[in-house]
């Protein structure tokens, strides 16, 4: 949404404020709403605002009492200038929170719409079942079903209560400063009481219950008396037939032959009776009953004139008016690029029906493919369960064996585990003691800590007295000084303002005058409101007429093209019919053949594997009648594999001993040798840092004597230049010239000698050094 969600909130308040449901409905208002007009609420922003309206309306009652019971548990944190905001995030908490999400009620509840006390008071309430069920759940109950109430409403804002408990400590945290959870270091810690734990004593553990005895099932039935055996069913029921013929004869050897003459046989049957009374009632009801002689339906000639209301004639106006426009946008299109897509619709209603036609195609092969996959299943499972049948076979004549080695390990388990049940026996006598003695230092302990606990009581209880006496002191001082009077009394003056320091007050006197101006004022104008709605209505009469004369001409010409198309339409359905028969009749005539391969492929599958599974069986009992043989044969080739593991084994370890050793001494000699280079190349670089050392030395001794020399010579020369009987000025210059000269010499002779010995400390590394 690219509305803050503080506006749209805001949005949503003022719109269910300014709706009155006597003036208008809630579509045609949010359509018609001035606050919704705004430039900024996109599609997306106008929809949220209309369902959450059209919500709040539908669920009016239930949010009346909703806000109306928060208002009145908590009035010091609810403001009654906000109810309608409560109104609206309780519909979205109760009815919308799954379609909304959690993390879009967390931006609602903090867009800073709204107090945020009141906002985590409305939270709490909404989310504690207990208050809910004390203030609100007995009035819903009696507007809504009360499972509605249970299982939809309460039940369902439950199951969300674990995803809103963050955004309830966060509003809870801009609301109060602290978190009610335990880290925080400003909510008051409860005083924890004492809570009482059994001891932990060591549990014994369950004793091994021994084997029931096996009870004998047989039954021993007494012997079978010598008199059933002399008898027969056959001659049990000759003997009963014989009786009843006796006294047949005997109960008609009593009565006369003729028998009784009873008038009841002379009576008519009942059913007769009843035939009669139908027919009589038949009769007197057809006097009473008027049954008119219906003719035959003929169908009306002229077809009924049906009479439009203003409704129908605008949406049909306004289904015409986008026609035209479509049709206009379609010529002007036309006009500026000379040509239309009318071209392009042909071939894609052409293309749509060849999809269609291969859609169908597609179907019927499907239907074919999956005819044919059943049959392939049922032949399948058939010949799955033939197999299975032959495998279970044998697959019982190996269980057999297996049972009877799995017997014998389970004796061999029952022995040990009852030696187990013996030790476990002895040692159960020692914690019965150990458990004794424990027992005893927990009592004493108990019976001290229960008279340290009595003093603490005694204690406190004297504590709570003098609290209570200190409490009741104060209360009879508030109730002596509310005992004393209080006059507040002023007369009421109808000229007189109130005066309460309020803006434009007035008297009620002059409230009264300006109120019968207001009224008349008012009344004038809905007179001459009523006056342009009449002129208006009679306006839109006379459009209203116009338009149905328009709408009956242009509904007679549709009707006229939509005959048309409809029988194109039913020409080219029939003959789509015939071909989807005929194309049918050939898909079937296909899967009739298909099916008739796979069962001959089915057949011939069969007798093979019953042929294979017939060699199978024969081999098995050749191999059983030899497995002896085979078994130790088992063994001797296991024996000689595993000594040809432990000679490959044993080869490979040498081959790699050998390698390792190799390896090593080439290793060793590479070392020498390269430590035999490292020697000489240092000896020999020794050898010319000693050269270069000696030439440097000598080239000292010399620069030294030059020094000495030049400093001699120049003392002469200042000595000559004081006397100038030695040759003037110009040999004096000479002289200074060459002693110049050689101190550049000797200057660079020092620069080389310096340079030569910096070499030879970056050549001759401290490690060389050592190694020398």
């Amino acid at each position: 949404m690219s509305v803050p969600r503080a506006k749209l909130l805001q949005k949503c308040v003022e719109v269910i404020d300014t709706f009155d449901s006597k003036r208008t409905t809630v579509d045609a208002y949010v359509e018609d709403a001035p606050v919704l007009k705004d430039k900024s609420i996109g599609k997306v922003e106008h929809k949220f605002i209309h369902q959450v309206f059209y919500g709040c309306v539908r669920y009016q009652k239930f949010l009346k009492l909703f806000v109306t019971s928060f208002l009145y548990k908590c009035p010091a944190q609810a403001m009654r200038s906000e109810q309608t905001l409560y109104m609206v995030l309780a519909y979205l908490l109760f009815f919308r929170l799954e379609e909304l999400g959690v993390a879009e009620m967390r931006q609602m509840l903090n867009s800073g719409y709204g107090t945020a006390t009141s906002l985590f008071a409305l939270l709490k309430y909404a989310l504690d079942v207990g208050e809910l069920e004390r203030w609100v759940k007995v009035e819903w109950c009696k507007v809504y079903d009360v499972r509605y109430i249970e299982e939809e409403v309460i039940g369902k804002l439950q199951s969300h209560a674990e995803e809103l408990r963050p955004v309830v400590e966060e509003i809870e945290f801009k609301a109060t400063g602290m978190q009610a959870s335990g880290s925080s270091s400003g909510a008051v810690k409860e005083k924890r009481g004492t809570s009482p734990k059994p001891f932990n004593l060591t549990r014994p553990k369950p004793r091994l219950v021994p084997e029931p005895e096996v009870i004998s099932r047989e039954v021993k039935a007494l012997p079978i008396a010598p008199a059933v055996h002399a008898n027969s069913l056959a001659a049990v029921e000759e003997q009963k037939r014989q009786r009843l013929e006796e006294h047949k004869a005997k109960v008609n050897a009593k009565y006369d032959s003729d028998g009784f003459n009873l008038e009841t046989a002379k009576r008519r049957d009942g059913s007769e009776v009843e035939e009669l009374a139908r027919k009589v009632d038949a009769e007197r009801m057809a006097e009473c009953t008027f049954k008119p002689k219906t003719k035959k339906y003929a169908p009306p000639s002229e077809e009924a004139a049906v009479r439009v209301n203003a409704a129908a004639i605008l949406r049909e106006d306004a289904l015409l008016k986008q026609k035209q426009a479509k049709e206009y946008e379609t010529l002007k299109r036309y006009e500026q690029e000379l040509h239309d897509a009318s071209e392009f619709h042909r071939w894609q209603e052409k293309m749509k029906e060849q999809d269609h036609y291969d859609e169908e195609r597609r179907v019927h092969q499907r239907m074919v493919e999956m005819q044919l996959a059943r049959e392939g299943a049922i032949e399948a499972f058939e010949s799955q369960v033939r197999k299975k049948g032959i495998m279970a076979g044998i697959q019982r004549e190996e269980q057999a064996l297996e049972m009877q080695v799995k017997a014998l390990e389970e004796e061999k388990e029952l022995e040990q585990k009852q030696q187990i049940v013996k030790g476990t026996q002895e040692d159960r006598e020692k914690a019965r003691e150990a458990e004794l003695r424990e027992m005893r230092a927990r009592a004493e302990k108990a019976e001290a800590l229960r008279k340290e606990k009595e003093a603490e009581a005694e204690r406190k209880r004297r504590e709570d007295e003098q609290e209570m006496e200190r409490r009741r002191d104060l209360i009879r001082q508030i109730r002596a000084l509310e005992k004393v009077p209080v006059e507040r009394f002023k007369q009421f003056d109808p000229a007189e303002a109130p005066c309460h320091g309020l803006l434009e007050e007035m008297s009620h006197a002059e409230l009264k005058e300006r109120l019968q101006i207001a009224q008349a004022q008012h009344a004038r104008e809905l007179e001459d409101k009523k006056e342009r709605q009449l002129e208006k209505k009679h306006e839109k009469q006379r459009e209203l007429a116009e338009k149905a004369e328009t709408l009956a001409k242009i509904r007679d010409r549709a009707r006229d093209e939509s005959r048309s198309r409809h029988d194109a339409i039913r020409q080219k359905k029939q003959e789509n019919e015939d071909a989807e028969r005929r194309y049918r009749e050939q898909c079937v005539e296909e899967v009739a053949q298909k099916i008739q391969l796979k069962k001959q492929k089915k057949r011939e599958e069969e007798l093979r594997l019953r042929k294979e599974l017939k060699e199978i069986s024969m081999k098995r009992q050749f191999l059983a009648a030899n497995a002896e043989m085979v078994e130790a044969k088992t063994h001797a080739e296991q024996h000689a594999g595993l000594d040809r593991e432990a000679h490959h084994r044993q080869r490979d370890l040498l081959l790699e001993q050998r390698r390792q050793n190799e390896i090593k001494s080439k290793e060793a000699m590479l070392r020498r040798g390269n430590r035999q280079c490292a020697q000489g190349d240092i000896k020999a670089m020794h050898d010319a840092v000693n050269d270069r050392l000696k030439r440097a030395k000598a080239a000292d001794a010399a620069l030294k004597e030059d020094i000495l020399r030049a400093n001699v010579t120049a003392a002469q020369l200042a000595e000559d230049a004081r006397d100038p009987a030695q040759g003037g000025v110009r040999p004096l210059l000479e002289q200074i010239q060459r002693h110049a000269l050689s101190r550049a010499q000797i200057g660079v002779a020092a620069r080389r000698f310096g340079a030569s010995e910096r070499r030879f400390r970056d050549v001759v590394s401290p490690s060389d050094a050592v190694c020398t």
